[in-house]
């Protein structure tokens, strides 16, 4: 324990104190390996120093790491950013936390991103999911969850997982090749937000598989590309529309991301702010672990635990280093191996200990920064590897071993021999098949000792020789070799005829990344491509420009880049030699107009091409009702079987005339629904004359919805059915979501619509697959309407408004979201809470110009009026209501038969109550023989509501024995079909009948039974209105001296001409009214619940209302 030198007690290393005795004793039984054993100081000094991957100093942070990780998996929601200077260990931290994962049974995805590997789609996050795989299948994991899992995944994404194998290598080998075989379609409107959802069900997959939670880093993020961003915010917080689960977004996927980046390097600009500015919307906590330099304690710490010394003997040495870094752990751990290599740090085996020179080291002038260190470290290595350093350097932090000695016969150098001499300097690491370097600052320095112009022909002597030639299937080294090309740029060209090899090189590039569903890499290599093409080469390369051009449009597209998009159009426009060369720019360009809210203006420009095609669609002053009669009559000499088997199209010009007719279905049928038939027939023309594409069961759907509309419901069925069955036939599937969404609403009007409204679950999926977008949002729209229609509890439809919202919110599809607000809202007024919508400033310009929105507002407030049984809200809405629905959708949707009922409830209401009965009447009997009609193919979903109309006619015309009668089975049948929304509403107007009988008994009775079903279904706002409603009505019909009022949807008294409704028929005793036999003994015992799920006392109806009687009565 004591040390001696030569047998003589040494004066500086000896124990000054019993105190320093005390800690060296504490330390060796805390930390035997470190302090306690002796080292093989022999080897060492073979080796010299080793660092090893310690994390130390860092306790703290590592603590608050753990600590949100732990509240995140429990539901909460957290995120963590590691920033700090550049060399101060976050990277090591990270692992660090990793590992502590790893080990307590947790799976973590780990990607790092590079500066210069920007070209390559998704690099860094489509290496985390990569690296999982590949270790799925080393021998340490069991073979039966590689199998479990590939199971899950082709159960949950089926086709659409050889889109996620194409940017993941190691799930298509675990999936097998056969993934590669899948009939799949590369068309898509909104490719990137097809893979966003593919990755977050693989992420869902993994977590259920496992059943263990998953966790997602992704270091040095400020070299973060916004494709990748884009898709980590869509993991993190976008829940599923198909989701059943809570609706918070905090805990819906057991997923946690923390993420290291460099201090300073994320501004508002950067796609990363983006992540954190939306947890803080959403309410999901954030927290930055900021890391900074050692102060000298702890720096000794870190050199005591390396040496494997006292800190005490350490202290000396830690004071030289610590002034000489700042306490820059980079630095400090560079400088230690270079003094361990000069000699300067050396084992002795006399001593069995390392010992150092102080004064010499203390002597060395060092650059101020760890940068010019460590380049002054590469400097003194030999010629040979410094140079392998900096061709490493020129692909980024790493580079697999295959691409370094592809490059070692064309530079006639050693490069693997002398790289791995950079690896015992400590300079690289080499580990599964890759060189990389130890710090990005190791790789930032050895780039910058070259040269621009150097940089720049080595790029490009590097992307020739790595280039594979055409026909080649080596899709690495194609990407490898295209990002070279690029950094050098065409300045770099010095042979004319390379310029079409490399824009041709970029093409395939290009081609690579899209279908790898990267649209913005792909853009960034057609981009580059014709960057690389010299002035005239629409007159040499007239085809490869086309190409480039075509291709860039459709990136630009669906990047959202509209100007990119005007000026690629400019150019296809000026010099194309034939007008169907220009077709696909000009679909792109109608496409934007669309996306850009100018839908006017793109089906006026859909509809000039169309007709430079001979499809004429302007003209024609026939009625939608003729023309789908006319369709039907095309369609009467073919089978089902002909349509099924009809032949594929093939034809380039009909195959884009079709997308263009697809898109005017679309549009027109929002804003000029009479026309809109024609298209539909020219869909299904085209398709049996030329063939079947992928726009054809948009046809078919279409032609089913508005046959369905006219009436025959078992007519519009069978083509829905079929267009269902053509998505299997065309080739592709790029049309499901809005096949599914448009045949669903017809599908509520034959089967349960509480099973049909699942349907649009499989309408978003579908939609999402193929990034519709737009598709996806009118899913969720309906499948939110239908589910606050059939008696869903509204907590969960509030739920599920609130999911949609937040989508369509992200996707800026402002129409669609402010019409399910409106929709909200009434869930919101039946909640009987005070929330309120976030409507967006557009709302007002939106609602002035969209009929189809402005139907839906005006609705919602006269339903609300009229559940809250406010007259002259009523009245005032329904005649704005009516005003709106003879220009709205041609397609039949489910809300219609909705409409239709309570607008003749709302009629024959207004009939009895107004002085105009007659003309209210007549309107609310068109209602009833719609949902008559509508009864017979759906007797589940229609029957009741029929039943209660026709209970409230013969209430106006005073046919009580009939009324009871449709009354009774209105009730019933609402309860048998499952509908307690509609049972509750049954109760309720039949209560108010036998009220006006003056059978107060059974008023009471059917009142109570109302508001336990209204509390059942979650309307407690509804509850608390009832009740006020009643109490008003009950007291003025015992003679309390009140004059007869009516309620608005506050509850508040307004004034009304009509008398007293019943006498009480009781005498003026003293009898409690308690003792009657009444429904007093029904008792609800239920509670309510309020918007943050606490507990409340809920409205106990009985006892509010009888006591009122009793007092009204005894006075």
């Amino acid at each position: 324990m004591l040390d001696s030198n030569n047998g003589t007690l040494a004066g500086e290393d000896s124990y000054k104190s019993i105190a320093d005795v005390r800690d060296d004793l504490q330390l060796m039984l805390e930390k035997p390996k470190t302090f306690l054993y002796d080292q093989d100081m022999g080897k060492l000094s073979v080796t010299g120093l080793q660092f090893r991957d310690t994390v130390f100093g860092r306790n703290a942070e590592l603590f608050t790491i753990k600590e949100a990780y732990r509240r995140s998996i429990s539901g909460d929601g957290e995120l963590v950013l590691i920033s700090g200077p550049s060399g101060s260990g976050k990277s090591l931290l990270a692992s660090e936390f990793g590992r502590s994962v790893s080990a307590g049974g947790g799976i973590v995805l780990s990607g790092k991103f590079d500066q210069l590997k920007q070209g390559k789609p998704f690099s860094a996050l489509a290496s985390a999911f990569d690296i999982y795989c590949g270790n799925l299948m080393k021998e340490s994991c069991p073979s039966s969850y590689v199998k479990v899992l590939a199971s899950n995944v082709m159960a949950s994404l089926g086709g659409e997982a050889y889109h996620l194998a194409k940017i993941i290598p190691n799930l298509g080998v675990i999936l097998g090749p056969d993934v590669f075989d899948i009939s799949h379609d590369q068309v898509c409107d909104h490719p990137q937000e097809r893979l966003e959802h593919l990755l977050c069900q693989f992420v869902e997959v993994i977590s259920s598989s496992s059943g263990a939670p998953v966790t997602l880093f992704l270091d040095d993020l400020q070299w973060a590309d916004s494709a990748s961003i884009a898709a980590v915010n869509q993991l993190l917080f976008t829940a599923d529309f198909s989701t059943s689960s809570s609706s918070s977004l905090k805990g819906r996927k057991q997923i946690f991301f923390y993420g290291c980046c460099r201090e300073g390097a994320i501004d508002k600009k950067h796609p990363v702010w983006k992540v954190f500015l939306r947890a803080k919307l959403l309410g999901v906590k954030y927290t930055n672990v900021k890391l900074g330099y050692f102060e000298e304690e702890m720096l000794n710490t870190m050199v005591s635990e390396t040496l494997r010394l006292s800190p005490r003997l350490t202290r000396s040495l830690s004071s030289v280093i610590y002034h000489k870094t700042k306490g820059n752990p980079l630095f400090v751990s560079q400088l230690m191996l270079s003094l361990s290599k000069e000699g300067l740090l050396r084992p002795s085996l006399s001593r069995r200990r390392w010992e150092w020179d102080k004064e010499k080291i203390q002597s060395q002038k060092l650059p101020d920064d760890v940068a010019m260190f460590i380049t002054e470290s590469i400097q003194a290595l030999s010629a040979d590897v410094k140079s392998a350093t900096c061709v490493l350097s020129c692909f980024g932090a790493s580079a697999d071993i295959t691409v370094i000695k592809t490059l070692d016969g064309a530079l006639n150098k050693n490069l693997v021999d002398n790289l791995d001499v950079a690896v015992r300097e400590g300079l690289l690491d080499k580990a599964d098949d890759k060189y990389r370097f130890s710090h990005d600052r190791i790789q930032e320095a050895a780039y910058n000792m070259m040269e621009i112009l150097d940089r720049c022909h080595f790029h490009f002597f590097y992307g020739m020789t790595l280039a594979p030639a055409d026909g080649e299937t080596d899709d690495s080294l194609l990407l490898i070799a295209a990002n070279q090309l690029n950094l050098a740029g065409p300045e770099a060209v010095q042979d004319k005829s390379q310029n079409a090899v490399v824009a041709n090189l970029n093409l395939r590039a290009g081609k690579k990344a899209m279908e790898m569903s990267d649209f913005v890499a792909a853009y960034f290599y057609f981009d580059n491509g014709i960057s690389f093409l010299r002035k005239k080469h629409w007159e040499e390369y007239y085809a490869l420009s086309l190409e480039l051009f075509d291709l860039a449009a459709k990136c630009a597209l669906t990047n959202g880049d509209t100007v990119s998009l005007q000026l690629l159009y400019e150019q296809v426009l000026t010099y194309c030699r034939t007008f169907e060369d220009k077709l696909n720019v000009m679909y792109f360009s109608t496409c934007a107009l669309a996306f850009s809210s100018r839908l006017p203006e793109s089906i006026e420009k859909g509809l000039d091409i169309l007709s430079k095609l001979g499809i004429e669609l302007r003209g024609d002053e026939s009625s939608m009702e003729a023309c789908v009669q006319e369709t039907k009559s095309l369609l009467s000499v073919y089978t089902d079987n002909d349509i099924l088997n009809t032949r594929r199209m093939t034809d380039p010009i009909m195959i884009i005339a079709m997308k263009f007719l697809g898109k005017m279905e679309l549009g027109m049928t929002q804003i000029m629904p009479k026309s809109v038939a024609r298209v539909t027939q020219r869909i299904i023309q085209l398709s049996l004359l030329h063939g079947m594409s992928p726009v054809s069961p948009i046809g078919f759907v279409h032609l089913g919805s508005y046959i369905a509309k006219f009436g025959d419901i078992s007519g519009g069925y069978h083509y829905v059915k079929l267009a269902r069955s053509l998505l299997d036939k065309v080739g592709s599937r790029e049309s499901a979501g809005e096949v599914i969404c448009i045949g669903t609403q017809v599908v509520a009007y034959v089967e349960p619509v509480q099973a049909a409204l699942e349907y649009h679950d499989d309408g978003y999926a579908a939609a999402m697959a193929y990034g519709d977008v737009i598709q996806a949002a009118v899913n969720s729209i309906l499948k939110c309407t239908m589910s606050s229609i059939a008696g869903v509890n509204l907590q969960t439809t509030q739920e599920k408004c609130t999911k949609a919202i937040k989508f369509m919110e992200d996707k800026k599809l402002v129409i669609f979201m402010t019409q399910l607000q409106y929709i909200q809202h009434s869930v919101f007024k039946l909640i009987g809470t005070d929330e309120e919508p976030k409507y967006v400033s557009e709302g007002q310009n939106i609602l002035a110009t969209n009929n189809s929105v402005k139907t839906t507002y005006y609705f919602q407030k006269t339903y609300i009026s009229f559940i809250f049984r406010s007259y002259e809200g009523t009245k005032e809405n329904i005649g704005k209501y009516v005003a709106c629905i003879g220009n709205t959708w041609a397609n039949l949707f489910f809300h219609h038969s909705f409409h239709a009922f309570y607008i003749g409830l709302i009629s024959f209401w207004l009939a009895r109550k107004s002085g105009d009965g007659n003309q209210w009447i007549e309107r609310g009997k068109l209602s009833k023989l719609a949902l008559k009609k509508w009864a017979e193919s759906s007797s589940w979903t229609f029957e009741n509501k029929w039943y209660l109309l026709e209970a409230e006619e013969s209430f106006c015309n005073n046919n009580y024995d009939t009324a009871k009668t449709y009354y009774d089975k209105a009730i019933s049948s609402a309860k048998d079909h499952k509908f307690i929304n509609e049972e509750a509403l049954a109760c309720e107007l039949a209560a108010y009948f036998y009220l006006e009988l003056g059978q107060k008994d059974k008023a009471v009775e059917l009142f109570l039974l109302a508001h336990e079903k209204y509390h059942e279904w979650g309307a407690f706002g509804k509850c608390t209105s009832l009740l006020k409603v009643v109490s008003f009505n009950l007291s003025s019909s015992i003679g309390t001296g009140l004059t007869n009022t009516d309620t608005d949807s506050m509850g508040q008294k307004t004034a009304s001409s009509s008398s007293t409704y019943i006498g009480t028929g009781l005498t003026n005793t003293n009898t409690d009214i308690r003792g009657q036999e009444t429904a007093s003994s029904i008792r609800t015992g239920l509670t309510n619940t309020d918007i943050m799920g606490q507990e409340t006392a809920a409205p106990n109806l009985e006892d509010d209302i009888l006591s009122f009687l009793d007092d009204a009565l005894q006075r």
